[in-house]
């Protein structure tokens, strides 16, 4: 295991647990640890039995060593408690308090058990938080309802109030547990989902995030549910009025900090959303048995006016409703002769009776095995009539048997968003099918899960590290002449160029490089707005007038035909690390958004950054370009920006003719 991701296992499932300090005040957990298969004993110093509970007067008369210790004490006998049983040897613990109960005691505390607890190996889940709830039984402080049932979703939230929410969304998503982190003493989401990476009962991780405190664990967490193939969906808070840090390259000044945990996020194919539903429609298609493999979509509807939003909304949401192979097509019209001309979807309303064409349908369509997904659409409301609810039950039931006969990932979308019938939710239950509310959130959420690929490793195997210390005169932003020469050692092509410390240099030097030439005052890049450029220049003469006027000193560089302006950057999270960034460049960089993800990263990421971009990549050159970028904040974590704005896309070539590079100012230089 990664040190940085620490064990969980004793937390989620313990062989054995104890409750120290169980009264009707906390029946909720006492009910809730009963449920459990698991040995459960309390500690009462007067009270032999509370609410069902088996209790003994204290620690020492415990008979065997509980696992997992339930703290229900006030905070002034917390200590107490929890080192007894470290002592005994028991190793997991959970705190729903030492919160704002506690007053200032309570970050003293919690600090003094940290410390213990970090001494001898205990695993804690909070303080202030609401335990780990799973169902059949667990540490939850709150009412868990017999619609909280098993499944393949492990959760992580820092807040307790969303976790709660996991809890009572109804049978909807089957979780492996939910885990309330509350103010992460000892444990935190990155633990977690390290043990969902790990754990063979999870397919998808979600987690709640308020904020990140071990940065690179996070990243190691991610790296690791990327790589078993378990897909992170994530949805954060907190990111609005955070002031943008001060940059010198434009990659800076378009990569804050939220962009910087979203290009992370990108990195190992973490899905991120904006909304709680939005997390559990995902979750919902994620945690079922056959999620989808890709992005090719079909479909049988009641209504021809949905079949239409279906399928405007999947295009929107990287879906593809491809038209019917002929096969299939004539099939179709041979069965159903009502489909004149059937398109995917399918509108199957009024073709023949619901009992025959909808199952038959959905039938050809699997056999097909052009598809991926396969939709049954229909409106699904505890308020429709009852002869309605009939046939509606008969085409979920119908899809639930197609999809375990030709191993299709199903799904059945409503255009309502209000709770269904019972009998609807069993049928989902019975053959793992998912039941999304919207046609948007529906097409959302499949495209999410359809476009889910497993992600490159972030340790890039570059060979030996190339050696930049000549060209690194200084700390801050280097002139453009050497960071170009840096750039250059890593592969990027740059116009070619050279340095003139006098006028009388001029001529001859841009007549090698051919006219026209642009000339630069030797200094940092971005200096046209400061009349640090001068262009077209197209003989000797002009080019020693341009270099007087620009002091004498100055270099000379090959003039690149128009083209599409490109920027390819980098810049440094304190937090995160190196953020890769590509998107239109020159002087609209600040108005257009980029595509960053967190580097280093192989060829084919770069080029599907690339191609996110919106840029035509003719030459390769922007994705070689990123990876270069990459290995160059790998090899040299003193750099903390660069800027290759613009990189321009002509018809022969793509070649860079800005470069800026930025070295930490607290690092050393000879």
């Amino acid at each position: 295991m990664n040190e940085l991701l620490r064990p969980v296992n004793t937390l989620i499932d313990p062989a054995s647990s104890v409750i120290i300090g169980p009264s009707i005040r906390s029946a909720a957990v006492v009910r809730n640890m009963l449920m459990s298969t698991i040995p459960v004993m309390g500690v009462h110093p007067s009270k032999s039995d509370v609410l069902g509970l088996t209790c003994v007067p204290s620690i020492a008369d415990l008979q065997t060593v509980p696992e997992l210790a339930v703290v229900m004490v006030g905070h002034e006998r917390v200590e107490a408690a929890v080192y007894e049983l470290m002592d005994r040897g028991t190793r997991a613990f959970f705190f729903p308090g030492l919160g704002s109960e506690a007053g200032a005691d309570g970050p003293l505390i919690a600090a003094r058990i940290r410390e213990r607890a970090a001494a001898n190996g205990s695993m804690i889940i909070g303080q202030n938080c609401m335990g780990i709830a799973k169902p059949g039984g667990s540490p939850w402080i709150g009412s868990i309802s017999d619609s909280f049932v098993q499944g393949h979703v492990g959760i992580s939230s820092q807040s307790g109030s969303i976790a709660e929410a996991f809890t009572t969304i109804g049978p909807r998503v089957g979780f492996r547990f939910i885990a309330s982190t509350g103010s992460e003493l000892n444990r935190d989401v990155s633990d977690f989902m390290s043990f969902s990476a790990d754990d063979p009962e999870t397919r998808a991780v979600g987690i709640f995030i308020e904020t990140i405190r071990r940065p690179e664990a996070f990243i190691a967490a991610l790296e690791k549910c990327a790589q078993a193939g378990k897909p992170v969906v994530a949805l954060k808070v907190g990111k609005s009025g955070v002031a943008k840090r001060i940059a010198l390259a434009h990659t800076g000044a378009v990569v804050g900090s939220n962009q910087a945990f979203s290009a992370t996020l990108k990195r190992f194919s973490a899905i991120e959303v904006e909304d709680f539903p939005e997390m559990v429609e995902t979750l919902e298609v994620l945690g079922k048995k056959r999620r989808p493999r890709g992005v090719r979509i079909s479909g049988v509807s009641e209504s021809g006016g949905e079949c239409g939003l279906m399928a405007d909304r999947a295009e929107q949401n990287g879906l593809v409703f491809s038209q019917l192979p002929d096969a299939t097509a004539v099939l179709l019209n041979k069965e159903f002769p009502n489909y004149l001309h059937p398109q995917n979807p399918l509108d199957a309303w009024g073709i023949d009776v619901p009992e025959v064409v909808f199952p038959r349908s959905m039938q050809i369509l699997a056999e097909s095995k052009a598809y991926d997904v396969l939709v049954a659409q229909v409106d699904i409301s505890r308020f429709r009539g009852d002869d309605e609810q009939v046939w509606c039950e008969m085409v979920v039931e119908s899809l639930g048997k197609t999809a375990e006969k030709f191993d299709i990932s199903p799904a059945v979308v409503s255009v309502h968003s209000v709770d269904a019938p019972q009998a609807i939710l069993d049928i989902c239950t019975k053959y793992e099918l998912p039941l999304l509310r919207g046609i948007n959130s529906a097409m959302a959420a499949l495209g999410r899960a359809g476009n889910w690929k497993k992600a490159a490793t972030l340790n890039q195997d570059f060979g030996k590290a190339i050696e930049i210390s000549k060209f690194v005169t200084r700390t801050g932003a280097l002139p453009e002449y050497e960071s170009a020469e840096i750039l250059e050692l890593y592969g990027v092509p740059i116009a070619s160029r050279k340095r003139v410390t006098s006028s009388d240099q001029a001529g001859p030097v841009a007549a090698s490089l051919g006219f026209p030439v642009v000339v630069k005052s030797d200094g940092p890049a971005h200096k046209s707005a400061s009349g640090g450029v001068i262009l077209n220049v197209k003989s000797e003469a002009e080019a020693i007038a341009a270099v007087e006027k620009l002091g004498g000193v100055a270099f000379i560089a090959a003039q690149i035909p128009q083209g599409v302006e490109a920027l390819v950057g980098m810049v440094r999270d304190e937090e995160f690390g190196p953020i890769l960034a590509v998107g239109h460049g020159g002087v609209t960089v600040e108005s257009k958004k980029p595509v960053t993800m967190l580097g280093p990263v192989d060829l084919a990421t770069a080029q599907q950054m690339v191609a996110e971009s919106g840029l035509d990549d003719a030459h390769g050159v922007l994705a070689k370009t990123l990876v270069a970028l990459g290995r160059i904040a790998h090899e040299h974590p003193e750099i903390v920006e660069i800027d290759v704005n613009p990189m321009i896309i002509y018809e022969k070539a793509t070649i860079a003719v800005d470069a800026l590079v930025v070295i930490d100012s607290e690092s050393e230089t000879k």
